[in-house]
């Protein structure tokens, strides 16, 4: 049975480089790994070291330069291209923000969608605990190190010091025969005061 979907291991490339030495053909290598003929095609003309004008495949070789692939594969470019990088590093030193960038780029290559990058992509990419070292927040106008999350600051409701409940009150406040007693309303944040009692009921009203 046919292996699909699956990459060649160590073993199965010191398997190749020893049947290529003994003079295997293509088909007599995919019969014994169970490979596919293009599969073992693919891998000799990959990752064959050219030795004295002759391609020669050797296992610590191609395991090396699989790796080699491997490893960078997944990293891109940064910000998409080294033109966008370079263009937003120098305005974000000349004192842009990543909106300003993000809209200039559109506006100056209206028609060419691969110079477009969203503000919020700059701002990912300065804040990237990998990219760190590059310093980009102090270029911003704020010289966060870290972002602020979302929703900005949050107004907290504080208590009111040595409150007392209205259901606690003495009786003789209600009366307002007693001069002297204030009421604290808090609005936004600040208590003000009011220089004459009302009823409960009264301020409902």
């Amino acid at each position: 049975m046919i292996k699909h979907h699956s990459k060649l291991t160590p073993y199965e490339r010191g398997r190749i480089a020893l049947l290529k030495a003994k003079g295997s053909s293509l088909r007599d290598i995919a019969t014994d790994l169970r490979r596919s003929i293009s599969t073992i095609s693919d891998e000799l003309k990959r990752n064959s070291n050219l030795q004295q004008g002759e391609l020669i495949y050797e296992a610590i070789f191609a395991q090396e330069e699989y790796e080699s692939r491997k490893s960078k594969a997944g990293k891109r470019t940064p910000l998409k291209s080294k033109q966008l990088y370079q263009y937003v590093i120098e305005n974000l030193r000349d004192g842009w923000s990543p909106e300003q960038i993000s809209g200039r780029l559109k506006i100056d290559h209206l028609n060419d969608t691969s110079w477009w990058i969203s503000y919020e992509t700059i701002y990912q990419y300065i804040f990237d605990p990998e990219n760190v070292h590059e310093r980009l927040w102090e270029y911003l106008p704020r010289h966060r190190k870290k972002r602020r999350k979302k929703g900005g600051r949050q107004v907290h409701k504080g208590k009111i010091p040595d409150r007392v409940s209205i259901h606690l009150r003495p009786k003789s406040i209600g009366t307002r025969k007693v001069f002297g007693h204030f009421e604290g309303i808090r609005l936004r944040g600040k208590v003000i005061k009011v220089g004459f009692i009302l009823k409960w009921k009264d301020c409902l009203e």
